[in-house]
């Protein structure tokens, strides 16, 4: 029994012994044989940032509208501040390196509920620098890499352009409506390092570069862009008005040569400003147009063979009164169709939007554009207001006001683009300000070409609308002050008022408009001025307040795309004269 135990236990033993060698070998093994990169954090990995395409205006690559620049992004990591280095003096360098406010850094610092405090992203190398040099006494501060949107023109088209947020993400304008295209795609590396944290490149298991974003193509010239937001801006200031908007546009073809809004924004700093400034209104805000709704009226009646040029209209002491309601007028007496629209009558072109009556005026008014978006390739695009004329027995009073431009809403970029269908021919083009885009590898990835929406008057009809129109700025005219030198020029003034919700059309805030095209006789571009209620104190009409501002646009654009002067007498007087490169 005895020898029995003894040898149980040597058999213990050795089975004890046989087990710790087998621990031993299969830890030894596993030490020698398996794969520590992780256990001891040999693993490589890094992101690489897939530059944002750029955005150019029509004149190629030379001026740069927005682009992307690599940066540092620099941030604090409160616990990770060494004992041995003074805690102030890391805030008094990172703040002046930065030019940061001291307390902004200091309170970055005491957030000891995060590892990775933000503090800003400076694009000056001599930032860098200054970092470096002291970076052994700057525990805490660390950077990463990353992209900036930078807009080298500042201001300019800022409403079109938009903006892209802090995580680089479009998301206004241009930047957010095709940000798909704009925006690059990350590469990847991953590998292993070595114990001083550097890459080993015959160790890379990972390596996807990274893809630039396409480059957009504008209509938009930056030249002219610039002397509309320039003139613009004195306009709306001369008036003391809100604000206002332009649009100029190419007439044959629909592009959109230039498009501004005041007041605007710095596109890079974006926050400065409020939402409402960001808002593009000559797209995003309908209006009631006023008398320059006129000009569609007497085509459509032409077009229906109900008047002539010359027919005769008798308007009276100025006061019509339809449906139980008086229309006024500054016009008295019996005029033709040609001075309705040359003085603005008000009474005569609302006789003949009765003449044409309800389905057929409405009919006329969508073939021009108006009552739904046109397509415009920019997010935010209103389709402005137009009542069904089946609807328009509910509110009598409508055929006779919605002709002169009352109880209907549009935005500018319909007016101009239906101006443009009467210059050009009857033939409604659909507007559009992107040229195209372009992958990095040269690839064009969307053409935008000339596209005819609708012909909703004969050549002939629009022809001779156009005639008339000429009339509104000469003596006698509504927008003689829209006279452009050595140029003919065709259009029509309007006064709106605007609307008070809950108590009807206001007394002293008005819409102030002029829109036509030049030369007349051979039209080539559209522009469209609206004022948003000038001081009341002062001339708020369109033909005071909106067409000197059309007046200095047209000049310029005219003389920058070099069109030859269509008036003699003053062609041999006009000098030549340089136009302004901004």
């Amino acid at each position: 029994m005895q020898k029995r135990e003894e040898h149980n236990r040597v058999w213990f033993v050795a089975a004890l012994l046989f087990i710790a060698l087998c621990c031993l070998g299969g830890r030894l093994a596993f030490l020698h044989l398996a794969n520590h990169s992780k256990l001891n954090n040999f693993e490589y990995s890094r992101h690489l940032l897939g530059m944002r395409g750029r955005i150019f205006d029509s004149n190629g690559t030379q001026f740069p509208m927005a682009i992307s620049l690599t940066a540092r992004q620099y941030f604090v990591d409160p616990l990770s501040v060494s004992k041995k280095h003074d805690p102030q003096y890391i805030m008094r360098t990172v703040a002046t390196a930065l030019k940061l406010p001291l307390e902004e850094v200091k309170d970055a610092f005491c957030r000891t509920n995060s590892r990775y405090v933000k503090l800003g992203i400076p694009t000056c190398d001599d930032v860098a620098f200054a970092m470096l040099s002291t970076n052994k006494l700057l525990s805490g501060v660390g950077s990463t890499e990353t992209i900036v949107r930078s807009y080298p023109q500042g201001r300019r088209m800022s409403h079109v352009l938009g903006f892209v947020n802090k995580e680089g993400v479009g998301s206004a304008g241009i930047e957010l409506k095709y940000n798909m295209y704009l925006k690059g795609i990350e590469g990847l590396i991953e590998g292993e390092k070595d114990a001083n944290q550097a890459e080993l490149r015959d160790r890379r298991k990972i390596d996807v570069q990274p893809i630039a974003g396409s480059d957009v193509h504008l209509t938009l010239d930056h030249n002219i862009q610039y002397e509309v937001e320039l003139a613009l801006k004195e306009g709306v200031e001369k008036a003391q008005a809100n604000g206002g908007w332009v649009v100029v546009q190419q007439i044959k073809t629909g592009a959109i040569l230039a498009l501004a809004s005041y007041p605007d924004f710095e596109p890079a700093n974006y926050n400065d400003e409020s939402k409402d400034v960001w808002r593009n209104k000559a797209f995003s805000e309908i209006f009631e147009p006023g008398s320059v709704m006129k000009s569609f009226t007497v085509g459509a009646a032409l077009n229906e063979g109900l008047v002539t040029p010359n027919s005769m209209f008798d308007v009276g002491e100025g006061i019509f009164f339809y449906a139980g309601k008086p229309l006024r007028d500054h016009v008295t007496g019996r005029i033709n169709v040609s001075t309705a629209l040359k003085k603005s009558s008000n009474i005569a072109c609302a006789k003949m939007g009765i003449m044409l009556g309800p389905k057929r005026l409405e009919t006329y008014f969508r073939s021009f554009g108006f009552g739904s978006p046109l397509g415009l390739d920019l997010p935010g695009e209103e389709g402005g207001l137009l009542v069904r004329g089946k609807d328009w027995d509910r509110d009598k009073l409508k055929i006779a006001r919605v002709p002169i431009g009352q109880g209907v809403c549009v935005t500018a970029v319909q007016m101009v683009n239906a101006y443009s269908a009467l210059a050009n021919g009857g033939k409604v083009m659909k507007p559009y300000l992107i040229d195209r885009i372009v992958s990095p590898n040269g690839q064009v990835v969307l053409q935008n070409k000339p596209t005819v929406l609708a012909r909703p008057i004969r050549p002939e009809v629009a022809k001779t609308v156009c005639e008339m129109l000429i009339g509104v700025t000469e003596e006698g005219g509504t927008g003689k002050k829209a006279g452009v030198k050595g140029y003919s020029v065709a259009g029509k003034t309007g006064t709106a008022q605007q609307v008070v919700p809950g108590v009807g059309y206001s007394g002293t805030d008005y819409w102030a408009s002029f829109v036509g095209f030049v030369p007349a006789s051979n039209p080539v571009f559209c522009v469209l001025v609206t004022i948003d209620r000038p001081d009341p104190k002062k001339p708020r009409t369109g033909g005071a307040v909106a067409a000197p501002v059309f007046s200095k646009i047209a000049t310029t654009t005219a003389r920058y795309l070099g069109i030859p002067p269509d008036l003699p007498e003053d062609a041999e007087k006009e000098e030549k004269t340089p136009s302004r490169t901004p």
